[in-house]
């Protein structure tokens, strides 16, 4: 890492502030240029000062962070400018004239992780922080960045380490012969490991929906009132609303946050017999989103009842509840459905609750950390996988194979805090952070 490298760590743009960011062996240099001054600056405080640039001035806010305690482990420079997109980028094309390079996706973070001072998880736990859009989705991305999910595998690592010092211990001496009790005690830890493993796949479920949201369909026929009640979901104008059946032509999306998960809802084109060329489109792709969706509201009103089969967890929703005749809803489904009037806004809240209920099937801990990433669940089934084989051939097997396996499963552990992860995984993972961090 010689280069030293420039970006802009704020939103491209007009602000009352933007900040430069710079990190690399020559950042301290480079500051006393644009000053002009060869102040030896004092760390991580922040100096009011005139800055020179491409014949301009600017007044701002600077600070010096030196190696290692900084964001990257380098020497790093910030320097926080008028906001003006001219502004700021006349100062990163000075400060590439004084021999910064410009900084590729996420090379800040990364420079954090091969320096030590950022885990793989953490890193990807920014990025979950920076692109939160609920309560839980912030929150389990600032304990990814702490380092919550990095104690717990290592706490499993070191567990594992404990076991093959066990037994690497003795493969040296081929005559020893391993007691009842000794066999016992690995093959209870290796057992206790499996168990802790399975639960946060387990939890992983929640996870996936904490991060990516729920799918919520609803499907029904033309004029049942889908937009009406998209609308009253997620209390937007979004979808268009006639009396006209047929509105809704192309699938309209919305969303709403409810107890901290993301809802996406998708109004879909009423299912049916149709012979308009643009209708029939709509209705393929209706299809579609009933098969892709998480939950789906089967809507009916007492003259339309949706007899749509799908696999999906579903729910019966009775629309236009005051004016519906409710007896005949009765003998259609018995107890089996919600009331509800989009229109007059009546049960939606329970709606809501029902829906959540429906598909978040275990009690949200707030002050939990789930998985919710795709790589580190793989990893994790990938360690749950050797374990199990270790467990499996334990009394019918040698401990070299039994030893191969835990080992392996060490080492799919370490994959997701980027301990055993090679440079193509790396360098996939932090092009997908923003410039200038």
């Amino acid at each position: 890492m010689d280069k030293t490298i420039v970006a802009l760590a704020t939103p491209a743009g007009n602000s009352g502030v933007a900040v430069i960011r710079v990190s690399g062996e020559n950042s301290k240099k480079c500051l006393q240029k644009l000053i002009r001054e060869d102040l030896d600056f004092e760390p991580r405080k922040m100096y009011l000062k005139k800055i020179y640039f491409s014949g301009l001035e600017d007044v701002c806010l600077v600070v010096f962070f030196p190696s290692p305690h900084s964001y990257t482990g380098e020497d790093v420079i910030e320097v926080q400018s008028h906001g003006g997109y001219f502004i700021a980028k006349k100062i990163i094309d000075e400060l590439l004239s004084l021999g910064c390079f410009p900084a590729s996706a996420g090379e800040f973070s990364k420079r954090a992780f091969i320096n030590g001072k950022l885990s793989l998880d953490q890193a990807e736990g920014i990025m979950d922080l920076i692109n939160a859009e609920s309560d839980m989705q912030a929150k389990n991305g600032s304990f990814l960045m702490q380092g919550e999910l990095k104690k717990i595998i290592e706490e499993y690592q070191n567990r594992l380490t404990e076991i093959l010092a066990e037994i690497e211990a003795k493969l040296d001496y081929p005559e020893y012969e391993y007691t009842e009790n000794e066999t016992t005690d690995i093959l209870k830890k290796l057992k206790e490991i499996d168990t802790n493993l399975s639960m946060l796949i387990v939890d992983s479920k929640t996870g996936i929906k904490i991060k990516n949201g729920v799918r919520v369909a609803l499907i029904g026929a033309p004029n049942v009132g889908k937009s009406s009640l998209l609308n009253a979901l997620t209390k937007t104008n979004k979808a268009i609303v006639t009396s006209i059946a047929g509105t809704t032509r192309d699938v309209i999306e919305g969303e709403y946050e409810f107890s901290g998960i993301i809802f996406r809802l998708f109004d879909t084109a009423g299912i049916h017999e149709s012979q308009d060329e643009v209708e029939k489109i709509g209705i393929e792709r209706a299809k579609q989103i009933l098969n892709e969706a998480d939950i789906v509201l089967k809507i009916s009103d007492d003259s339309n009842i949706c007899n749509i089969s799908t696999e999906q967890p579903y729910i019966n929703v009775i629309n236009k509840s005051d004016i519906i005749d409710e007896k005949k809803i009765k003998d259609q489904f018995a107890s089996d459905y919600i009331l509800v009037s989009a229109k007059n806004n009546e049960n939606i809240d329970a709606l809501k609750q029902l829906i959540f209920d429906k598909t978040i099937l275990k009690k949200i801990d707030s002050n939990k950390l789930y998985l919710t990433n795709a790589r580190h669940i793989s990893a994790v089934k990938q360690a749950k996988t050797y374990i199990n084989n270790a467990i499996s051939q334990f009394n019918n097997t040698s401990m070299d194979i039994i030893s191969s396996e835990i080992k392996s499963a060490w080492l799919s552990l370490g994959e997701v805090t980027g301990d055993t992860n090679n440079e193509t995984i790396i360098d996939k993972i932090f092009s997908k952070f923003c410039l200038g961090k």
